[in-house]
C-alpha cells in the first residue's frame, strides 16, 4: 500500500450551471460540483498501481478547465463537463455513461475564500487509485485498487484568500467508478463560509 498526505500546505448528474454560478459545499461538508472528463485509456498492459505516478494528460498538476473546453487524449477528443453529484460521492461512470476498466478521469473544482483559513481537513476517497493536485502541488496518492469508504485518509491543508484549485485524478481497475472529499474545520465540522465554482 502506497499512500501519501503532505500535511499543513500553504497556498452524478451532469449540471447545466453556468461558469459563473457560485455554489456551497454539502451540509456535511462534502464538495458535490465538479468539472470531470473521461474516460482516458490507460496504456496497454498498464497497472492502475502504475499509471497513477504518471500523467494522462501533460501538466495534470495546473488543469484549470471550464465546461466545454477541449482535450485530445490518444486521438480521442474529449469534453470537459460541469457536475452535480446526488449524494456524497461523485461517479465518473454516471457522468460519461460507461464503465469501462483500466481508465483514468479527472475531476477539478475551484474552492473561493474571502480570507485564508489554514488547518483544514481534506477528508477523501477514492475507488480506486486516487491522486490530488492542490494548487499546483501534489498531496495525496493511493496507488491500491480499492472499494469506496468515505473518510478512508485525512490531511491538513491552508485554504489561501482567492481561488484554490483541487485536481483530483481517479483510475478505475474495474467496477465501480467514484471519487468523494470534504472540508472540514479544525474541529472536524463541516466547513464554512467556503464557496464552489466551476470556471477559473
Amino acid at each position: 500500500m502506497k499512500k501519501l498526505f503532505i500535511v499543513g500546505l500553504s497556498c452524478l448528474l451532469l449540471s447545466s450551471l453556468g461558469a459563473a454560478d457560485v455554489l456551497q459545499p454539502g451540509s456535511d461538508g462534502y464538495i458535490r460540483h465538479w468539472l470531470v472528463l473521461a474516460p482516458i485509456a490507460l496504456a496497454e498492459g498498464e497497472t492502475g498501481s502504475e499509471a497513477i505516478f504518471k500523467e494522462q494528460m501533460k501538466d495534470e498538476a495546473t488543469l484549470r478547465p471550464k465546461a466545454g473546453d477541449k482535450q485530445e487524449i490518444g486521438g480521442k477528443e474529449l469534453t470537459w463537463k460541469n457536475i452535480t453529484a446526488a449524494t456524497n460521492y461523485f461517479d465518473f461512470a454516471a457522468s460519461v455513461n460507461t464503465l469501462g476498466e483500466k481508465e483514468a478521469g479527472y475531476a477539478v473544482t475551484y474552492i473561493e475564500c474571502e480570507t485564508e483559513k489554514p488547518d483544514v481537513i481534506m477528508a477523501v476517497a477514492s475507488n480506486d487509485q486516487g491522486r490530488i493536485y492542490f494548487n499546483g502541488v501534489d498531496i495525496y496518492v493511493w496507488s491500491d485498487p480499492r472499494g469506496l469508504v468515505l473518510d478512508s485518509e485525512k490531511g491538513r491543508v491552508t485554504l489561501k484568500k482567492g481561488i484554490n484549485v483541487i485536481v483530483f485524478k481517479i483510475i478505475n481497475e474495474q467496477g465501480n467508478w467514484q471519487g468523494a472529499m470534504r472540508l472540514l474545520d479544525k474541529d472536524g465540522a463541516p466547513l464554512k463560509d467556503i464557496k464552489i465554482k466551476l470556471s477559473p
